[in-house]
């Protein structure tokens, strides 16, 4: 009898072990599978922009049919800014045809460029505004003022870091 309950401790411990390792294994090759294929290099657009509009469907608790409209309108504002890049102007290089330094053609380039971003965007937010509730609204625009509030915050805390930082080594310099 005590052979047997020695047996089959023997066995649990034996076969318990192997699963131990075998799981934990697979694990491993799980994640280095993940961390091979995932490459960190590459931020993708398309998935952050996925995301977020996840975020603002659960925060606001878009209905299906906002949510297909927003991630619609999402898709146009995106061929938008494609097509905007496909006719970017490089404003050093048409700056700089003529052998020298033009600063009015330099100055207009880049406020065409960015005043075409921000008529695309400009759109997509009156549309997305257009598909909102009331109540969805305020919910909008108290989350951003949060955001802004929270990034200014920030802002102060690093500001105090950097001017401690240029004390101290204002100080070290005198010393």
């Amino acid at each position: 009898m005590k052979r047997l309950i020695i047996v089959l401790l023997m066995a649990f411990v034996f076969m318990g072990s192997y699963f131990i390792e075998n799981s934990t294994a697979m694990a491993y090759a799980n994640f280095m599978k993940h961390k091979m294929n995932h490459n960190h290099n590459k931020f993708n657009f398309k998935k952050m922009d996925m995301f977020n509009l996840f975020m603002l469907k659960r925060k606001l608790h878009l209905t299906r049919v906002q949510f297909k409209q927003v991630h619609q309108i999402k898709k146009e504002e995106i061929k938008a800014l494609r097509k905007n890049m496909m006719n970017f102007r490089n404003p050093m290089l048409n700056a700089l045809k003529s052998g020298k330094f033009n600063k009015t053609v330099f100055i207009s380039d880049i406020t065409t460029n960015v005043k075409n971003i921000a008529e695309i965007k400009a759109d997509f937010i009156s549309k997305f505004f257009n598909i909102l509730t009331s109540q969805q609204m305020h919910i909008f625009t108290n989350t951003i003022k949060n955001k802004i509030k929270n990034k200014i915050k920030h802002l102060e805390i690093m500001k105090k870091m950097i001017n401690n930082r240029l004390k101290m080594m204002k100080e070290n310099l005198n010393n």
